[in-house]
């Protein structure tokens, strides 16, 4: 009997929804926020010589994250295991760095770092799909 690949059963949409998030994430403080972005780095204790490269690099990994998520499909499992890996550490470095150094984000009345818990979950269920057709094939 021969092993035929099963199908994957993670919908499309939510590999391309975190890609809009990413862009999005990664776009709109460079076009429209880069003076509150800047100011949000500086009170997590940057110093000013590390602001604008860190913010830029932020938003271009950002950027990337979200074409990769567009572009998932054509990547290996152990590329899109990678991937989801990668943005895991990232969502939960930035959360961390945000709960310890602006603690007041968790009283925000748009929840910014709750909002993160679903997105972990979603990269860690990816993850996981990704190991396990791995280990079926």
């Amino acid at each position: 009997m021969k092993n035929v690949p099963q199908k994957p059963s993670v919908p499309a949409y939510l590999p391309y929804s975190l890609g809009v998030l990413w862009l999005w994430s990664g776009i709109q403080p460079l076009c429209c926020a880069a003076g509150e972005s800047l100011a949000l780095l500086r009170r997590v204790g940057l110093p000013e010589g590390w602001l604008w490269p860190v913010f830029a690099g932020a938003a271009l990994l950002d950027v990337c994250f979200g074409l990769l998520c567009f572009g998932y499909g054509g990547l290996g499992r152990a590329w899109r295991a990678r991937l989801w890996l990668a943005q895991l550490a990232a969502v939960a470095g930035y959360s961390l760095i945000v709960a310890l150094r602006l603690p007041e984000m968790w009283a925000h009345p748009f929840a910014p770092l709750v909002k993160n818990v679903p997105v972990l979950a979603v990269l860690w269920m990816l993850i996981k799909e990704e190991k396990g057709q791995a280990a079926a094939e």
